[in-house]
């Protein structure tokens, strides 16, 4: 079973406004927001990744997995784009789709992804949904 990653806490008005106090509950957003320095997040790579490094590194955090190669060799030895960084770039469980017992080609496997949802999204669009009808 998949342990679900890390979330930040839920922002408010005030965390606008730089680190404070906060309650008995754990930090707040801002102050954790804060806390997240280089030292902090996921390896940063700027030799590959170049001004995505600290995004890249942020969400090898939150996702609680590294990052698989962007590229793989295609059919001509050219580089092509690689489904599982796709696949991780949406915050699915690893080889959710690029599992080899699926069988998909590299192509089938790009557009299954392609017409899928991010699930992170889909829950702050019904979030905002169900806030209006409360």
């Amino acid at each position: 079973m998949r342990v679900p990653p890390p979330s930040l806490p839920t922002p408010r008005a005030s965390d606008a406004r730089g680190p404070g106090p906060h309650g008995a509950g754990g930090p707040d957003l801002r102050t954790t927001v804060a806390q997240l320095t280089n030292d902090s997040l996921g390896a940063l790579d700027d030799a590959t990744w170049g001004v995505y490094a600290p995004a890249i590194a942020r969400w090898e955090l939150l996702t609680g997995r590294p990052v698989p190669a962007a590229t793989q060799r295609g059919q001509h030895g050219k580089p092509v784009l690689a489904p599982p960084f796709v696949e991780w770039l949406m915050g699915l469980p690893d080889r959710w789709v690029t599992d080899p017992v699926l069988d998909l080609p590299r192509t089938g496997a790009l557009r299954v992804l392609g017409n899928g949802v991010v699930p992170a999204q889909a829950a702050a669009a019904l979030r905002l949904l169900l806030c209006h009808h409360h």
